[in-house]
């Protein structure tokens, strides 16, 4: 008898589990959303940022670069407006470049490793850097 009793409670629950799914099932089906309580929202795409206008390339002296003499030529090209900032360890210069963007100057470097900076901007501020490491040495290889 007792077996039958839970036998029985378990049919029961399974049956009301059925009816409350199927209740639920219904009251969703035929639910109708009233369009004017709902809420609108717009989603924003950012814009992208605009191309770099500016340019900067420069030929000599090439990156790890070896020289045997301390006066080096720097040769390069950038936007014709921009103005050139070339920055060693010991002197910083300011070129103009020429109408179709190119520029030239001498620096000095010191003995062994040399870092120059080279860095065009444009009257609106946006600028384009590039860097080279040169060195001095007057052994042979």
């Amino acid at each position: 008898m007792k077996t039958e009793k839970i036998v029985l409670s378990f049919i029961a629950v399974a049956i009301g589990i059925l009816v409350a799914g199927a209740a639920f099932y219904l009251y969703q089906a035929t639910k109708t959303v009233d369009l004017s309580k709902t809420k609108t929202f717009s989603i924003q795409t950012p814009t992208p940022s605009p191309k770099p206008t500016i340019s900067l390339t420069v030929d000599t002296p090439k990156d790890e670069e070896v020289f045997d003499k301390k006066i080096i030529t720097i040769l390069g090209k950038t936007t014709k407006d921009a103005t050139v900032i070339i920055s060693t360890q010991t002197d910083d210069q300011v070129v103009t470049p020429a109408q179709n963007g190119n520029f030239s100057t001498t620096a000095v470097i010191g003995d062994g490793q040399n870092i120059i900076e080279i860095t065009a901007v444009l009257p609106n501020g946006e600028e384009a850097r590039l860097t080279r490491t040169v060195t001095f040495s007057t052994e042979t290889f």
